[in-house]
């Protein structure tokens, strides 16, 4: 049997923040047998360690698109990829310049420069004591109007050391549409999921092809090797199930407990 699955959490584990009993029920199972069930997401260590902890998930997880590997019940970070103290600040300042909402995400706190939420920290500045006391491996940025958003991807895409890892779908994909608001993940240049997967089987001594890899969205293709197993949930973009072993069902009918059964029933 494949000894470690790797999993995306929204649109493929996730519908709107929420995970079936079902999922949960299989991802149980799997990881009874003494295998892994690992989170490998675009947020934010906090966010997916609580997710990890609550579906009874692997100890390590991957977070903010492949810039960090954690282990949080040692509290230990296996690997992490910062965002250069000038670049962060040159961020900040594009937001500021668009007028538009910048979320920092570290290990302990959620930090913006528009409060939103009861349990976020307001920031009006970039400083060496801030960056110095927190982990900033990604940033947020974002706002209601999509072209807004595009204006701030253009000043983005011109800055050496940096890049965009992930994206709102519907910047990409004409049929998504979302209420929320439109946004950008940026994170150093040299991070993706795929690296980090990698980094972590090596860190743990599994072979590639004792791995299976789960996912919906652009930012999952990195992940998806030649070796081991690619699963794309059927709401996945075309490129992922371009690449895929088998297409699993959708996130909103437990595609993540029908790649698991699957993969146990033949073992």
């Amino acid at each position: 049997m494949k000894k470690i699955i790797f999993s995306d959490i929204d649109r493929t584990l996730a519908k709107e923040g929420v995970i079936s009993s079902k999922n949960i029920k299989y991802i149980n199972k799997y990881m009874s047998l003494g295998n892994l069930f690992v989170l490998v997401s675009g947020r934010t260590i906090l966010y997916t360690k609580n997710i990890s902890t609550l579906i009874g998930a692997s100890k390590y997880i991957i977070c903010n698109n492949g810039a960090v590997i954690y282990d949080f019940e040692a509290e230990k970070i296996i690997f992490m990829e910062k965002i250069p103290f000038c670049l962060v600040k040159k961020v900040f300042d594009i937001a500021k310049k668009y007028d538009s909402r910048l979320i920092i995400g570290t290990n302990d706190n959620t930090y913006v420069n528009k409060l939103l939420y009861e349990n976020e920290t307001l920031i009006n500045e970039i400083t060496n004591e801030f960056y110095d006391d927190n982990i900033i491996c990604q940033i947020t940025i974002s706002n209601k109007d999509k072209d807004v958003v595009e204006k701030m991807a253009e000043d983005i895409n011109k800055i050496k050391g940096i890049k965009i890892s992930n994206r709102s779908r519907m910047l990409y994909d004409d049929s998504y549409i979302t209420k929320g608001n439109v946004w950008l993940d940026i994170t150093n240049e040299n991070v993706n999921k795929g690296r980090a997967v990698l980094n972590l089987l090596k860190y743990l001594n599994i072979n590639i092809e004792d791995s299976v890899r789960i996912g919906d969205d652009l930012n999952d293709v990195s992940m998806f090797f030649d070796k081991g197993i690619n699963v794309a949930v059927e709401n996945a973009m075309p490129e992922l199930k371009d690449k895929a072993s088998f297409i699993a069902s959708s996130c909103e009918d437990d595609g993540v407990a029908f790649a698991i059964r699957r993969i146990m029933e033949k073992n």
